[in-house]
């Protein structure tokens, strides 16, 4: 699809649709297989000096009835040695030689660390390197623990930009309370580009009968990585929040599972996408949906590409005292497609106006009563329920 043909860093991406580092791009078999399907590029599970062992389960699913919501693991790094990984490179790229690849690489406090990873894999195919500052499962200083502090983020792309002439990009955290301020650090350390984010610091649940945490391992367990559709909002609003204020390029990712939710992360500020929880409980041939969806959407609206649509929506995104709080919309009833399920009754009783009532089994709105808050419109099973100027 050569409208969707993207272009970053000096990279050309046959689409802006990249695996994430994580499972689905644990190895070199899988990654071919993630190519053959069509994705534009991949970033390699994290790499380190030493593999690390993965503990079993690792993976709690989070649902809303039979509906996946979310996902938290306590998943690691790679469990491959970098000499698996160097013959595994070779494998992918004698099948694909110029599918974009990046390393995704982690090391501590010694520079030597970061440095032996680069130096071995910048002649190995890899188009650039991906610094894994943000994993919230990793302590010891590795990780978020790292990219949390501007003074330690810094000193780290820095060693990495010493060592390789290729582009270095920094996937940061949504664990702190200012990531625009860590992404200044990174973009004047040298960094060439911003991943916006890593999952979110979380604990899965509970097991009421035993206590343990979710996923537990022999009862026990430790505070995971929250991704999925609900770190979507999070991830969003760093891209946003990064795009606005610091120029650099940005890749984003955090809950991506449909071509509109890549199409808005384009629109605030992301040239890339980044998909992984999405690709794991779809498979890989999710990418066919991906691609087909977003060109479809250039075509209806006449773009020729997805460069296009990149922070178009930048400048409505504005403060509370920039809105218009003079202007009032109210709840409006299809009565056609209203089966009186009464939702937004209970809804609009419990958390808004009071402003809806049954009338023979419709709804109906006050609207003397109607705040135009919009609260009945998400619940409305039917949508049958609409926000319309006040006459």
């Amino acid at each position: 699809m050569p409208k969707l043909t993207t272009d970053l860093l000096g990279i050309t991406f046959p689409n802006p649709f990249v695996l994430g580092s994580g499972p689905p791009t644990a190895n070199g078999p899988m990654i071919k297989r993630a190519f053959d399907a069509g994705w534009g590029g991949a970033v390699l599970k994290t790499l380190a000096l030493d593999p690390t062992p993965l503990p079993s389960p690792r993976l709690q699913m989070l649902k809303q009835g039979k509906q996946l919501a979310g996902m938290v693991n306590i998943e690691l790094i790679t469990e491959m040695t970098l000499e698996r990984w160097e013959s595994d490179l070779d494998l992918v790229r004698d099948a694909y030689p110029t599918r974009p690849i990046i390393a995704s690489i982690m090391g501590g406090s010694d520079p030597g660390e970061w440095q032996e990873i680069v130096r071995r894999f910048e002649h190995r195919g890899v188009s650039a390197f991906e610094l894994n500052v943000s994993c919230p499962n990793i302590a010891e200083g590795k990780g978020a623990q790292l990219g949390q502090d501007p003074e330690s983020l810094a000193e780290v792309v820095g060693w990495v930009c010493e060592a390789t002439e290729l582009p270095v990009v920094v996937k940061l955290t949504p664990n702190v309370t200012d990531i625009v301020a860590l992404a200044r650090v990174a973009r004047g350390a040298g960094a060439d580009a911003i991943t916006a984010t890593n999952t979110l610091s979380g604990l899965a649940g509970i097991d009421l009968e035993t206590f343990s945490p979710l996923p537990g391992v022999a009862n026990m367990g430790i505070f995971g990585g929250y991704s999925g559709p609900g770190l979507k909002p999070v991830s969003l609003r760093c891209v946003a929040s990064i795009a606005q204020a610091v120029d650099t390029p940005l890749i984003g990712c955090g809950g991506i599972s449909t071509w509109q939710d890549a199409a808005e992360y384009m629109a605030v500020g992301a040239s890339l996408v980044q998909v992984c929880t999405a690709a794991m409980w779809q498979g890989y041939g999710l990418i066919g949906e991906l691609t087909r969806g977003l060109e479809e959407y250039l075509d209806r609206h006449g773009y020729v590409s997805p460069a296009e649509i990149r922070g178009k929506a930048l400048p409505s995104i504005v403060t509370y005292f920039d809105l218009d709080l003079s202007r009032r919309l109210l709840a409006v009833v299809d009565e056609e497609k209203c089966r009186g399920c009464g939702d937004c009754v209970e809804a609009c009783d419990s958390g808004g106006y009071q402003a809806v009532r049954l009338d023979v089994d419709t709804a109906r709105v006050d609207p003397e009563l109607c705040d135009g808050c919009g609260l009945c419109v998400g619940v409305c099973p039917e949508q049958a329920i609409e926000m319309a100027a006040a006459n």
